[in-house]
């Protein structure tokens, strides 16, 4: 029980003679409502603290360089996921997983913008009333968020979805500069500059700390989402580490990957454009992101220091994540949103009360994180949500019968337009978006292999290309196994299998999208 609520539990029980009415359990282990005599309730369930990177993957950026204070403060108490992965690699559709708790094919957000993804398509889906921050609102927690929601809102500033107490959103493209941005503030918009007190990470993490002196001294369980946009691009370091140096970013063996002719026709016939990008941007975005993420380092630090300066930290979950990977120069790709393994692995840790110190290999997603925060407050998981709770997880053992693979998919502008592939660039003002983007895909990560499907949300059959990798003897996904003839005719019976498991979690809706392989 934290200081504050110590300290009201005991006024309470002075004027009430110090007789205790009731001590009644809530939902489960995890919820605790303590009531004494004179009508006084203390409301004991635990605060949670979500701190969302973006763009951070769990694999060429060495981020505890960067983060040592997170790296003290929850990595060496807390429980380290080392096989966490996002199911949609890229940003909204990735957020959309992890508030809604559900695959893209049932969220219906599966890319960034259009059709396929964004703010809008979130909210004309229905969505917004079924995320799991309006769960906890409507049961009782104080809710809110600063930096960034979902892309598209720029389109809806001043739009503030149900659930949310404290609301305090990136409404700017230029968020992602990290200044000159503008917030919505509780429906006011407010706008920051160029100042280094107006540094987009900085504000977010003063906000984190005021919104939890507010929370604790109200009495009521929190919950608080510091998204800020560390390590996205642009966003330089701020001015007090401007001057710090790192290492070159390293480079895995599929970095520039020289040999693509087992790729398909997208890469292969784009592979030089995207080379030469890789080669242009990759030691200054590094140079950013590791900036960046000290100031991410001390945004953690700060929330820590407030949770034990208000008694509330040994009543608080913390869970550090991205919403995404990053490729980072791998098979000559820069941003996200390919199959991968460098831009669906994502870092993970959690801390808090009853959560073991050390590692887990077992296999986390981002459809988790909702039905795991509902799970901690003791507010019922809805049937609906696709994913699984992972406290089952935090006393440092796998149960029998856990997730052995999930399903991935991503819709780019291919889906009605171009599927990304030219034999070479044609010209004209999305020279970028061009060499960024990749067709889409569905795909099926297991523990040993990762099969992709290439346009599969729009071709027949005869049309699409597939590629297969054994990740136990090719962790760095450089030889397609499917890319021969040969190769499809030794591999038949296991793509006639994972061809089978797909179709089940490509189709599947809450249960069924829990039932494993």
């Amino acid at each position: 029980m934290t200081h504050f609520r110590r300290s009201a539990l005991l006024t309470a029980g002075l004027t009430a003679l110090a007789t205790v009415a009731t001590t009644m359990a809530v939902v489960n282990s995890h919820a605790v409502t303590m009531q004494v005599a004179g009508g006084s309730q203390v409301d004991d369930r635990p605060n949670i603290v979500m701190i969302l990177a973006d763009n951070l993957d769990d694999r060429t950026t060495p981020y505890w360089d960067a983060m040592p204070k997170t790296k003290a403060l929850l990595q060496r108490t807390g429980l380290t996921f080392t096989n966490s992965f996002a199911t949609t690699p890229i940003c909204c559709a990735a957020r959309a997983a992890i508030l809604t708790g559900k695959y893209g094919h049932n969220s219906s957000v599966l890319t960034n913008f259009g059709e396929w993804g964004g703010f809008e398509t979130f909210e004309a889906k229905g969505n917004e009333d079924k995320t799991f921050v309006k769960r906890l609102h409507d049961a009782g927690y104080r809710t809110g968020m600063a930096g960034k929601y979902l892309n598209g809102l720029e389109d809806s500033p001043e739009h503030i979805p149900p659930g949310w107490d404290d609301w305090n959103a990136g409404v700017t493209q230029s968020l992602y500069n990290g200044y000159n941005y503008t917030l919505n503030e509780n429906g006011t918009m407010v706008q920051y500059g160029d100042q280094p007190s107006d540094y987009q990470v900085d504000v977010i993490a003063d906000k984190s700390t005021a919104f939890i002196k507010e929370s604790a001294a109200g009495g009521k369980p929190f919950f608080w989402y510091a998204a800020s946009t560390a390590p996205h691009l642009p966003m330089p370091a701020p001015p007090r580490y401007a001057r710090k140096t790192f290492g070159p970013p390293p480079h895995l063996p599929n970095f520039q990957e020289a040999d693509v002719s087992d790729k398909p026709t997208w890469l292969k016939q784009t592979k030089k454009l995207r080379s030469g990008l890789v080669a242009a941007t990759n030691d200054r975005d590094h140079r950013n992101r590791m900036g960046t993420l000290l100031a991410l380092d001390d945004l953690v630090a700060d929330i820590v220091t407030t949770l034990k300066d208000t008694g509330e930290y040994d009543n608080t979950y913390l869970v550090f994540a991205s919403d995404n990977g990053y490729n980072m120069g791998a098979h000559r790709l820069v941003q996200k949103m390919a199959p991968y393994e460098e831009s669906t692995r994502v870092p993970l840790v959690v801390s808090g009360p009853g959560v073991t110190h050390g590692t887990t290999a077992a296999m986390a997603t981002s459809i988790d994180y909702g039905p795991t925060i509902l799970d901690l407050a003791g507010v019922p998981i809805p049937a609906d949500m696709d994913g699984t709770s992972l406290s089952p997880l935090f006393g440092g053992r796998t149960p029998a019968g856990w997730r052995t693979d999930f399903f991935g998919q991503y819709a780019s502008d291919g889906v009605t337009d171009r599927d990304g592939i030219f034999q070479e660039y044609p010209g004209g003002a999305d020279k970028e978006i061009f060499l960024i983007d990749v067709p889409s895909w569905s795909s099926l990560r297991t523990e040993r292999y990762v099969y992709t499907r290439w346009y599969d949300l729009e071709r027949s059959a005869d049309k699409r290309e597939y590629e297969l990798y054994d990740l136990v003897k090719d962790p760095y996904q450089l030889t397609n196994l499917l890319a021969t003839p040969a190769g499809r005719e030794q591999h038949a019976d296991l793509v006639a299998r994972l061809d089978q498991r797909m179709a089940q979690l490509g189709s599947c809706q809450g249960a069924t999208c829990r039932t494993h392989a």
